[in-house]
């Protein structure tokens, strides 16, 4: 997407220069004992006009994360300029979910919404997903024309 050879994520250790995937810079407030820096409940700010803000129905919400990495905030120009969208910010105004409009449903959350799925009360983001793709099956499983140029196959080129 960024189109940068070496794109990487800290976790993995490699040695790259460019790392898109960084550790977490801060712990949530009242972090899980043990756990990773963001273990836990934070609260969101979901931004208008975007896919997630239709599926939580508001600009506030509250989400449940286990995990030690996030975006690398040092790139998120270069993603924004790609085509993804921040589509939800923890309380420092830090990215927490991005968006790819135009796409059927591809929604990135640092967040994880099976946390606080049940059973019997699926998290509205499960739901979300599947209603989207009951709807791509009905549609007969064609692409969608506005799909955003890098999911097309990329031409090959020659060695010189």
């Amino acid at each position: 997407m960024l189109h940068i050879a070496d794109a990487d994520s800290a976790e993995n250790n490699s040695g790259s220069s460019h790392y898109v995937v960084t550790p977490l810079s801060c712990s949530l407030p009242n972090r899980r004992e043990g756990g990773p820096k963001a273990s836990g409940e934070e609260r969101l700010k979901i931004l208008p006009g975007t896919r997630l803000h239709s599926i939580c129905g508001g600009e506030d919400d509250s989400e449940q994360y286990y995990c030690n990495y996030g975006v690398n905030e040092e790139y998120e120009k270069q993603f924004q300029a790609a085509g993804l969208r921040v589509s939800a910010r923890g309380i420092q105004g830090e990215t927490r979910a991005v968006e790819l409009p135009g796409h059927r449903f591809f929604v990135a959350t640092l967040f994880q919404p099976q946390l606080s799925s049940r059973p019997e009360a699926p998290h509205r983001f499960w739901l979300a997903f599947l209603r989207a793709a009951m709807k791509f099956q009905k549609a007969g499983s064609k692409p969608s024309a506005t799909r955003p140029h890098y999911d097309q196959p990329r031409a090959k080129t020659a060695k010189v």
